[in-house]
C-alpha cells in the first residue's frame, strides 16, 4: 500500500502585515514623540523629571547604585514657574544655542584684540565652558583688588559680549597670583588678594549689567595654579591673572545654585529682561569699541546674505543655461530627423529638389524660431500629400 502523501503546508500569504504593522506603529509613535518635544513645557519637564526620580530611586534587587538620579542631581534645579519667556528658555534648553554663542563671544574678542582695542585678554573654549583670561596688570594696581580706569573699560567691553548672550549661565571668576608673598593689613597672604580680585571683578558686573547675583561664584587660587613656572619676572607676570569661566549648562549642578529668575511671573521675567537690555544698550553707546563691532557684524551679515543671493543666481543661470543646451540639442536631433524625412520623400522625384531646398532653410529657421514638434509633423504631413 503506497505511504499517502503529507497534506502540504499552507502558506501564510499575509505575514508581511505582521511588519508592516509594526512599521506603522513605530512610524507613529516616533511622529507623537516629535511632536511632543516640539511643545515643551518647562512645568511638565519638571513632573517628568520627578517621576524618573522615584522610579529610579527604588530599591534595587542588585547590589550597587540606590539611584541614577541622586535627589542632588537635577534636570531642572528649580521649582518651574508656569513658563518662561522665549529667550530665557533658548539660553536655557538649547544646546546648540550655548555652542554657538560660546563661538560668537570668542571671535568677537579674538576681533577685537586684532584691531588693537583689547590688551591683555584672552578667549578659548574648553570642556568646562569659556574661559576668557585678563592680565593682572591690564585691570589692578600692583598688590591691590582696585580696579583700574582702563579696566572698567576692558570689563565693559567684555561683561557686553556675556550680557548680549548669556542671562542664566553661571559664571565662575578665578583669581591667581604668582609665588611672590605679600604680607600686608587688607591682604595677609596670596589668598586673600587673589580672592577679593575676583570679588571686585563680579561686583563690578552685577553692578554695571544687571547679572543675577546668585548666578557668580568668586575663587581664589593664590599661586596653587600656575601657568607656567615662576623663575623669571615674565613667567610670573603670566601667572598673575584672572579668569572668567562661563559654564556650560551640563555643569550648572557644580555650583549649587538656582536659577531664581525662572521662578518668577512671565511679567517678572519680561521686567528683568528690559532691565538687563537697558543696560547693555547703555554700556554699547558709550563704548566705541563696541560700536565698531556691531558695525563689523552688521557689514559682515550683509555680505553673506549678498553672497548667498549672487550663488543662488548663479545657480539659476547655470540651471538656465543647462536648459537651453538641452533645447538646442534636442532641436537639432528633430532637424536631423526630419530632414532625412524629407530627402526619403523627395527620392525620384526630379521636381522635389526645389522643395527639398526651400525646406532645409524652413527646418534651420525652425531650429532658431523653437518650432514644437507637432508644428513640424504637420508640415512634412502637408508635403507628402
Amino acid at each position: 500500500m503506497a505511504k499517502k502523501k503529507p497534506p502540504e503546508e499552507h502558506e501564510n500569504l499575509e505575514r508581511w502585515l505582521v511588519s508592516y504593522g509594526d512599521f506603522i506603529t513605530l512610524l507613529f509613535a516616533t511622529f507623537v514623540v516629535l511632536y511632543a518635544l516640539s511643545q515643551i513645557d518647562l512645568s511638565d519637564l519638571g513632573k517628568l523629571e520627578d517621576g524618573m526620580k522615584k522610579a529610579f530611586n527604588a530599591p534595587s534587587l542588585l547590589e550597587g547604585t540606590d539611584s541614577i538620579l541622586t535627589g542632588k542631581e537635577s534636570l531642572l534645579d528649580f521649582e518651574i514657574a508656569d513658563s518662561a519667556i522665549p529667550p530665557l528658555m533658548m539660553e536655557y534648553v538649547s544646546q546648540k544655542y550655548e555652542e554657538q554663542s560660546f563661538k560668537d563671544i570668542k571671535e568677537s574678542v579674538d576681533e577685537m584684540k586684532k584691531n588693537g582695542e583689547l590688551q591683555g585678554v584672552d578667549a578659548k573654549l574648553t570642556d568646562a565652558g569659556l574661559v576668557i583670561s585678563f592680565k593682572d596688570d591690564f585691570l589692578f594696581y600692583s598688590a591691590s583688588a582696585t580696579l583700574t580706569d582702563k579696566a572698567l573699560k576692558t570689563l565693559d567691553n567684555i561683561g557686553a559680549l556675556i550680557s548680549e548672550k548669556f542671562a542664566l549661565h553661571y559664571i565662575r571668576v578665578e583669581g591667581h597670583t604668582d609665588n611672590q608673598p605679600i604680607n600686608s593689613f587688607l591682604y595677609p597672604s596670596n589668598w586673600e588678594l587673589s580672592g577679593a580680585r575676583s570679588s571686585s571683578i563680579i561686583r563690578y558686573l552685577i553692578q554695571r549689567f544687571k547679572f543675577m547675583p546668585n548666578l557668580f561664584t568668586a575663587v581664589g587660587y593664590g599661586d596653587t595654579r600656575p601657568v607656567i613656572d615662576n623663575i623669571t619676572p615674565e613667567n610670573r607676570a603670566k601667572n598673575r591673572r584672572v579668569e572668567i569661566l562661563v559654564l556650560k549648562n551640563k555643569f550648572k549642578g557644580l555650583e549649587h545654585a538656582s536659577v531664581s529668575i525662572l521662578v518668577k511671573s512671565k511679567q517678572a521675567q519680561e521686567q528683568f529682561q528690559k532691565e538687563r537690555e537697558l543696560a547693555l544698550q547703555t554700556v554699547t553707546q558709550s563704548s566705541p569699541e563696541l560700536k565698531r563691532l556691531k558695525e563689523s557684524r552688521a557689514k559682515k551679515s550683509k555680505n553673506n546674505s549678498d553672497a548667498e543671493q549672487i550663488n543662488s543666481v548663479n545657480l539659476k543661470d547655470r540651471q538656465s543655461t543647462s536648459n537651453e543646451v538641452s533645447d538646442t540639442q534636442e532641436d537639432n536631433s528633430i532637424s536631423i530627423k526630419n530632414k532625412s524625412i524629407y530627402e526619403q520623400v523627395g527620392k525620384g522625384d526630379a521636381s522635389s529638389v526645389k522643395n527639398q531646398n526651400e525646406d532645409d532653410n524652413w527646418l534651420n529657421n525652425s531650429k532658431n524660431n523653437k518650432i514644437l514638434q507637432r508644428d513640424i509633423n504637420k508640415q512634412f504631413d502637408m508635403v507628402g500629400q
